[in-house]
Formats: structure tokens, C-alpha cells, sequence
């Protein structure tokens, strides 16, 4: 079904909605989803309300267009791959290393993450939440993806899906990390990861015997 010509987006207005989500993502990840009024965004981004409100409707809209931005750009640059690179630990260190480099290059997103996963902001609806933990079970998703094709194993295994979740908590804490000492590379903190989930998968393996 075609779109009507009056709500059909132009480049005009698609650049305008990235203004938007730009200073949106710096003010709520700065300053926190409380200090991040329409109006702060609105002056950080030189967008007329008026426009702001037609786009989004609401600061939890909004903040909802963040997330699912982040979320499209980080999934959009992680490798999908279908058969294994070489032995596991190289297959999961590329996956690792992507992961990383585009974390680096779009910050504000896990940051915002991480925070409305910790502390929901107490104003906001319910969506949210949902969007939050949405987009952590995709995480958790493509994780089990590629620890299935490095290992050769079944994704919904238990040991698969233990080796997910330790994986993306130690996405958790190295981010945090490095937001605390900058100087320290995502890259650099993560790169044990790889042998690490190696050396648990042979821990988590049933015993025979």
C-alpha cells in the first residue's frame, strides 16, 4: 500500500529525525533519562517541538527510537555467520572483535542499555522495558548462534545457552569498564573472552563416567 504524499518521510525529514535521536542519545546518556527534557533535546538538536512532537509524540517515544536505533546499527554491523572461521576460539574472537569495534564506534547505545535495564526510568512506560529487554533476549539470540556454530553444537543446548549469557554479562562488565578507565580498549578487555568460553564449555560438559 503506498503512503500518502503528507506523511511519506523526505531525506529533509529523515535527516531532521537523526538530529533528533543524535542529541537525544548524548543528553540521556550524559546527563540521564530525567535531565533529558523535549526541551534539552530540542535545543541540542535545532529542531523546531513542534516537529519533534510530530516525529515521536512523546520523550518516551523518543527514547524508544533511541534503543531501536542502536539496536538496528549494532545487529547491522555484527557478522552473520553461518559456518564456523577456522577452529572455535578464532571463529568466536572475530565475532568478539566485531562486536567490540562497533560498541566502540556507537557508545551511547549500551550505556543506555545497561542503565534502563538496571534502574527503569520511574517516569517512563512499560514499553520501554519491553523494548529494553527485547533487544538484551536478541543479544542473547545471536550469541547462541554464533557459540553454536564454533562449537558445532546445538543452540538451545544448556551448555549453549549458559555460555550466552555468560558471554553478554561479560559484554556488561567490560563496557562498564572501559566506561570507567577510558584508556583501557574494549577490544583489549574482551579479547580473553574467546579462550574463556572455550575453557567453560569444557567445564560445563556432562561427565561420562
Amino acid at each position: 500500500m503506498a503512503m500518502p504524499a503528507d506523511v511519506r518521510p523526505n531525506r529533509r525529514g529523515m535527516r531532521s529525525r537523526e538530529l533528533v535521536l543524535d542529541a537525544a542519545e548524548r543528553v540521556m546518556a550524559e546527563h540521564g533519562f530525567e535531565a533529558a527534557t523535549v526541551a534539552r533535546v530540542v535545543e541540542e538538536a535545532g529542531i523546531p517541538l513542534s516537529s519533534v512532537y510530530h516525529y515521536y509524540g512523546s520523550k518516551d517515544g523518543i527514547l524508544l527510537a533511541v534503543i531501536e536505533r542502536g539496536a538496528e546499527r549494532f545487529f547491522a554491523d555484527m557478522p552473520d555467520l553461518d559456518r564456523q572461521i577456522g577452529r572455535p576460539v578464532n571463529h568466536l574472537a572475530t565475532v568478539i572483535a566485531t562486536a567490540a569495534g562497533t560498541l566502540e564506534r556507537h557508545p551511547n547505545f549500551l550505556r543506555l542499555l545497561i542503565v534502563f535495564a538496571v534502574q527503569p526510568p520511574a517516569a517512563a512506560s512499560g514499553e520501554i522495558e519491553g523494548v529494553v529487554a527485547r533487544v538484551r533476549r536478541l543479544a542473547l539470540d545471536r550469541l547462541r548462534q554464533q557459540l553454536a556454530i564454533a562449537f558445532d553444537a546445538d543452540p538451545d543446548s544448556p551448555t549453549v545457552v549458559r555460555l550466552a549469557h555468560f558471554a553478554l554479562a561479560a559484554f556488561d562488565g567490560a563496557f562498564v569498564a572501559h566506561q570507567a578507565d577510558p584508556t583501557v580498549g574494549l577490544g583489549q578487555l574482551l579479547e580473553p573472552l574467546a579462550p574463556a568460553l572455550a575453557a567453560a564449555r569444557r567445564a560445563l560438559q556432562p561427565k561420562s563416567g
